[in-house]
């Protein structure tokens, strides 16, 4: 029987995979652009809202949390470490323990990543600096010392008591101590001085340290991000040291004690 007499069946050509790919491209796109125009959105709602509310959204903060962990660890981990403990020979403190210098409220915390501390900017943190109170002749070098046992007393530390004696003859008198860090020793947040009673220190709590203070005086800077980052961004690495930050009661006992070096 030949094969002119059969009856052949039509098979249909399916869709070619060049215009599945076309599809699939486009399909990505749309999503990617859909995506981005969400981030925008909640970028945009981030910066309009008032921030302690913003911190208070749970959307926006994990918004903010998510875009600002990458941003710090690009832009300010180098300093402040990868955990936000600090760094003792940078003066960095330790934010991951609520040791902040200008309190941990989120406009005091933007102002800083905006325009830095003695960066050079007009509108910097600018209004103490710590002199070096041996070299410029206000103490002598034995002043030194005694003002540093009556601080290692206020630590909790046991001392010499005469020194401390002495030592808090000169944190209230000639070395005019008490000015910046307040009578209290425990620092001013206005102006951005630490504590002296631990126990978290800039640049370490130990007497050869604080003697190497007091006697050279601490210039730590912080650079200003006005002109560098986008103001969402200066948010974001703002709501998200803050997240990263606990009361230094539930700091793990013994750790960055007075006595660490």
């Amino acid at each position: 029987m030949s094969n002119s007499g059969q009856r052949h069946r039509i098979r249909r050509p399916g869709p070619r995979p060049r215009a599945l790919a076309i599809v699939a491209a486009s399909l990505v796109s749309i999503g990617a652009l859909a995506w981005w125009r969400h981030e925008r959105q909640l970028d945009d709602l981030l910066v309009r809202t008032e921030p302690s509310r913003a911190l208070r959204d749970p959307g926006l903060r994990q918004h903010a949390i998510r875009v600002g962990r990458p941003l710090f660890q690009k832009h300010c981990s180098a300093c402040h470490g990868v955990d936000l403990h600090g760094n003792r020979r940078l003066g960095t403190p330790d934010v991951a323990r609520n040791a902040w210098l200008y309190g941990s409220d989120p406009v005091d915390v933007e102002h800083t990543i905006y325009y830095g501390i003695r960066s050079g900017h007009p509108k910097a943190r600018n209004l103490t600096d710590m002199p070096a109170m041996v070299r410029t002749g206000q103490i002598t070098s034995a002043d030194a010392i005694d003002v540093v046992e009556y601080m290692q007393s206020l630590a909790g530390q046991p001392g010499d008591q005469a020194a401390v004696i002495r030592g808090r003859a000169i944190y209230f008198g000639q070395g005019n101590c008490f000015d910046c860090h307040a009578t209290d020793a425990k620092g001013v947040v206005d102006y951005g001085t630490p504590g002296l009673t631990g126990p978290f220190y800039l640049y370490g709590g130990d007497r050869a340290t604080l003697v190497d203070t007091v006697t050279n005086g601490r210039h730590g800077t912080c650079p200003a991000w006005v002109d560098v980052l986008a103001p969402e961004q200066i948010r974001a690495i703002a709501f998200y040291m803050i997240s990263r930050s606990v009361p230094p009661a539930a700091a793990e006992p013994g750790e960055n004690s007075a006595h660490d070096p």
